[in-house]
This record gives C-alpha cells, structure tokens and sequence, in this order.
C-alpha cells in the first residue's frame, strides 16, 4: 500500500503529505539551508530548487544562508536539526568529501549524520583572470607566475573546496608558486577579482560564467574533459597541463533519520524537478548539467569521492586545521 502511495505519480504531492508521520507540522514550511552567501551557483540552485518544491509539494520552501568553513556551518545545524522532512541542505561536494580531511572539529559525520536525498547538479570549474592581468592563455600565465614566484595571488572559497584543492593542483603540476587568498564564498571572491584585489581564481563555471560573459573576467580554461557549450571558445586545463581533468557537484540532503516515506517523497520530488525543462534550462544556461539520480547514487558517490580526496589532501600535504 504505502509503496503504491510513494509510485503512485506526483500529483499526489500536496498538504494532505506532510501529515506522513515524519512530518510532525503539517503545513509548516521547509528550509533548505545554503552554507554559503548568496550570489554564487549554490544559492542560485537552492531559490530554484526552493520554488520548484513549492510548486511541486504545496508547502512553502524557503532558503537561509549560513555561511562559513568551507559550508560546515551549515552542514553542522541540518546535522544538528530534527529529522521531519522541514530541514534540508543543499551542499558541494567539498562540504562532504573534504571539509572531514582538512577541519579537526567538523560538527557533523558526512556519512552518518545525514540523509541523501538527490546529487542535482554537476559542472567543471573555469580558470579565469582579472581583465587587467596580462596573461591571455594558460601557458601566459603559467609563464607570468615562473618568472615572478609568489607574485601572483588566486582567490578560494575555503580550504579544501575546489576552487582551493584545484589552484592547488594545478601549482604542483606546473611547477609555479602562487598564493591563496581565503572568501567565505564565491560572490565575494568574483567581486574582488574583477576588482583586480586578486589576479586568478578556479571558480564554479555556472557562477563564474555571467562575469565572463560580461568580459568582466577572462577565461584561460575549463576544467571539464572536453570544451563548455556556453564557452566554446574556451580550451580544457588538460590541453595545456595533460591530465587535469576535475567536476564539481551539488546535491541535496536531509539530517540523519529522516523517514523512509519522507525522504522517497522528497526523493521523488526532486528527480521530478531534474526533469522539467525550465529547471534545466536554467542550469545550462549558466553551464551546468542537471543530474537529479537519486539517493543510491549519491550515497555511493559520497564514500567513493571521500576516500579519493582523502588521498589527494595527503598527496597535497594539507593538514587539518
């Protein structure tokens, strides 16, 4: 019975399923927290997400931004909340996969202390400079930061998120001295960095692209394996530097405990989301690419990336803070 109800199509979705017993106020709106300020692709993601479910679920969805260690804040207070159904996250992979390696007092078990309900967005990250730097490819600026070691600075959104683990990686396999400038997120970064207040930055493709777009920033790369559709002009890292190939993911979890139906509810209403073409529409626009594959997927996603970077952190020589 209950599994027919869950299958039984969307259009059920609405007040009448918060009275599930995992909801203990029906009616009572959901917040999906963001751990990072807003402005960047993960609050974009989130107010999207969060009118969507409004729509889908019939219950009001609301985002509140608690910024600050690489998304732990954040991650630590869904950790810490009841496990109705009225408290998600919507995170990075880094808040997940790295913040455990780097951080000695984390707040929150990435793999016991939550939920997973949906990995929703995938994208590679661009390398970009401010307008007044002179590098115009990433050979230039590889060639800039030999001939000048530690002149050049790049901005990050914390340790171990994957605009730091990236810069990182690409200083080692160049061989270059360059210099890491710490945000509390994304938004403030891009603003110093077309303010010239740093001259490079690996960022997230969907947040970065609109500043590209403008030529407020310039792109020297993308990340991904193959060249963006919305920068087609632009070349992959590994053209330049073999083998440099990396993607960053979004995904969307509630606090350990959440029941069974709730989370299959929620579940199923986000896989629902991934598929509307305006949801979609959106994302691409900005250069990311919906995934929406579920809680399996993601569960498994999570313990395999964990180990993987655990490993490179120690390859990079991070030591938790």
């Amino acid at each position: 019975m209950l599994r027919r109800g869950l299958l039984g199509g969307l259009g059920g979705f609405g007040a009448m399923a918060w009275t599930s017993r995992g909801f203990a106020q029906a009616g009572a709106p959901i917040t999906i927290v963001m751990p990072y300020p807003p402005g960047g692709i993960g609050d974009f993601l989130a107010r999207l997400i969060a009118k969507k479910l409004s729509e889908t679920l019939g219950v009001s969805t609301l985002v509140e931004n608690k910024p600050g260690a690489n998304g732990a804040i954040g991650a630590a207070v869904v950790a810490g909340a009841k496990p109705d159904g009225h408290t998600l996250l919507c995170m990075p992979a880094s808040t997940l996969t790295t913040n455990p390696w780097i951080m000695k007092s984390l707040g929150y078990d990435p793999i016991k202390d939550f939920t997973p309900l949906s990995r929703m967005l995938e994208f590679p990250n661009v390398l970009m400079v401010t307008p007044g730097f002179p590098a115009k490819s990433v050979q230039d600026l590889i060639d800039i930061a030999r001939r000048k070691p530690g002149s050049v600075n790049y901005a990050s959104v914390g340790m171990g998120s994957s605009t730091h683990l990236q810069a990182e990686m690409f200083k080692r396999a160049t061989g270059i001295d360059i210099v890491n400038i710490t945000y509390k997120g994304s938004a403030p970064a891009l603003q110093d960095l077309v303010a010239g207040q740093v001259e490079m930055m690996f960022d997230n493709l969907p947040s970065a692209f609109p500043l590209v777009k403008a030529g407020k920033l310039r792109a020297l790369a993308v990340t991904g394996a193959e060249r963006s559709p919305v920068l087609p002009d632009v070349p992959t890292v590994a053209a330049t530097v073999p083998g440099f190939v990396e993607l960053t993911w979004w995904a969307v979890l509630g606090p350990a405990g959440l029941p069974a139906d709730v989370a299959a509810k929620l579940s199923q209403a986000l896989a629902k989301i991934g598929r509307e073409p305006d949801f979609v529409a959106a994302l691409a626009e900005r250069g990311g690419v919906v995934v929406a594959n579920g809680p399996d997927e993601l569960r498994t996603l999570i313990r395999k990336e964990t180990d993987k970077t655990g490993a490179l952190i120690k390859d990079l020589g991070i030591t938790a803070q």
